[in-house]
Parts: C-alpha cells; sequence; structure tokens
C-alpha cells in the first residue's frame, strides 16, 4: 500500500518549488531536498515516468507538462507516489497521471494555493486517485460512489433528473458490480501474459463506469486498456534489442552491445518494469567502461 504523496511544481522563474506532502500515516521521515530534486529533474528531462529507490521506499513519479495560460507561470508539475517495497509501481502508472491531470483544473488555481491549502486538495485527489485500483472498485466502494453522483443530478434539470432515476435502477440491478467483475478478469490475465484480453476486459469495464458516469474511473481503466495493448509491441522490441545485443557481444562489438542494451533498458521503462530498466541499464553501463577501456589499449 502507497504511504503517501508529494507534488513539486516547476515556475518558469525558479527551479522548483514544493507545493506540499500528504502522508497516510501523518507523519514520516521523507523530505525533497536539492540533491533528491536534481536527480528526480534529471530523470524525468528523458522519461515520464520515474522510479528511486531511497531507504525502504520506493519513489514512483510522473511529470505532466501544463498546457494554456498556466505556463506563464509554471511549465508543470513532478508528483511522486512513496510506495513501500512490496508495491508494484506498474499498477498505479495510470492513476499517477490522471492525479496529475486534475492538478489543472482551472477553478483549483494551485498556483494562488497556501502550503496548507494545497495539502487539503493533494488530500483529496489522493483519496480519489491514487488510493489502489481494487481497492476503488470494490461493489461497495462504487455503489456509493453512483450514489453521490445522484445525489448531484437530483437536484438538476429534467435531464439530469431522469439520468439520476435511470442510475439507481442500474444500481438495483447491480451493474456496477460488472466493473470489478471484468477489471478481476483483465487482473488475471495480465498475470498469464494474454494482453489481448486484458485489454478487452480493462475496456468493457471502462464501458460500464462510463455509462455509469463515473469518469474518473472509466478513464484509468481505458488508460490500463491502451497501455496492455501496447506491451506485446514494445517487449518483441525490447527482446529483438537484447537478442542482437548479445550477438554483437559474440563478435566482440561492444560498442554496438552497450548501444543495443540501453535502448533496452529505455523500453523497459516505457513498460514501467523497473527491474529490467535496471537490469539492462547496468549492462550497458558495464559494456560501455569496457569498450572505452578496450579501445584506450587497443
Amino acid at each position: 500500500m502507497p504511504a503517501g504523496c508529494f507534488v513539486i511544481l516547476l515556475p518558469t522563474d525558479s527551479d522548483y518549488k514544493i507545493m506540499g506532502y500528504f502522508f497516510k500515516e501523518g507523519k514520516s521521515d521523507f523530505e525533497i531536498t536539492n540533491d533528491f530534486f536534481l536527480r528526480l529533474n534529471l530523470d524525468h528531462s528523458k522519461n515520464e515516468y520515474n522510479l528511486l529507490k531511497i531507504q525502504d521506499l520506493q519513489i514512483f513519479s510522473y511529470i505532466h507538462k501544463f498546457k494554456g495560460k498556466i505556463t506563464r507561470n509554471a511549465s508543470g508539475i513532478i508528483i511522486g507516489l512513496l510506495l513501500n517495497e512490496n508495491d508494484k509501481p506498474e499498477k498505479f502508472r495510470s492513476s499517477l497521471k490522471e492525479a496529475a491531470e486534475a492538478f489543472e483544473i482551472p477553478s483549483l488555481n494551485i498556483l494562488k494555493k497556501s502550503r496548507e491549502e494545497f495539502e487539503i486538495i493533494l488530500k483529496d485527489i489522493y483519496l480519489e486517485h491514487l488510493e489502489p485500483l481494487i481497492d476503488i472498485l470494490q461493489p461497495e466502494a462504487l455503489k456509493a460512489s453512483i450514489i453521490n453522483i445522484t445525489k448531484f443530478m437530483i437536484s438538476g434539470e429534467t435531464q439530469e433528473r431522469k439520468i439520476a432515476q435511470d442510475l439507481v435502477e442500474k444500481i438495483e440491478n447491480r451493474e456496477h458490480t460488472k466493473i470489478s467483475e471484468n477489471y478481476k478478469i483483465a487482473e488475471n490475465a495480465i498475470k498469464s501474459l494474454d494482453y489481448e484480453k486484458a485489454a478487452k476486459f480493462y475496456n468493457k469495464a471502462a464501458e460500464i463506469a462510463e455509462s455509469l458516469y463515473i469518469m474518473d474511473i472509466a478513464t484509468s481503466l481505458r488508460e490500463k486498456g491502451d497501455f496492455s495493448q501496447q506491451i506485446p509491441e514494445l517487449s518483441k522490441e525490447r527482446e529483438r534489442f537484447i537478442q542482437e545485443a548479445r550477438n554483437a557481444l559474440r563478435n566482440e562489438d561492444f560498442h554496438t552491445a552497450y548501444t543495443l542494451y540501453r535502448r533496452a533498458s529505455e523500453i523497459s521503462k516505457k513498460l514501467v518494469q523497473f527491474d529490467k530498466e535496471e537490469e539492462y541499464r547496468l549492462k550497458s553501463k558495464a559494456l560501455e567502461e569496457f569498450y572505452k577501456i578496450d579501445e584506450k589499449y587497443r
């Protein structure tokens, strides 16, 4: 389970500004230092997603670039999730992106918030977007979300009241439970490496979520479906680079080998498979050093 999160603003007139932290237990020894920011910012100059390991925490982060008028004052934000050693970062990929995008909503006007005001918003966004999706998709949690939507719509215009009535009927028919069912099928398909099936059932769950007007959950499920469809092609491309790197090693072509392992590492980062990213990055680095020494004494 995540331990909390943080948000760093990237202003146009300075390096960075810590907007705030949220810790589930209320406190933590974690702190963003200048050194930590420099390391994080350097990694995000190359990748949207990043993973850093600090003591017993994994810091899974995403950089979101702003659009529109807000870019006059800030280029974007970096949002980071504090994960425990046993948490799997890839499970939070879509929800981390959603949370980052939520801060750009004009009505929030985050650039004018004090630290205290921002951390109240951060807590709400964490609970809405960054709690593990499996918890949010429990039937009772889904039912509660939909009921809240109907309460809002019931006081609206005729069309909204009709939608609210339709939602009540769908809850009574237990339509919301189908979201959980399809999500679980998709997750099991991921575990068995059947990515086509996973994408199909993530999208089925998303369609039901859309019909029940829980759009944030629908967006997250769509993101998972789209990402699942990309995995086979990216995995094939990575496997090709690895095989070519091994062939280059057999021919003592160390330059080609380390270049190909580096590309395999970059693809692993796109796949949010940070153990593989580290493996191929370290192999690339070792072979690059070997290549330099070999060239020096050739």
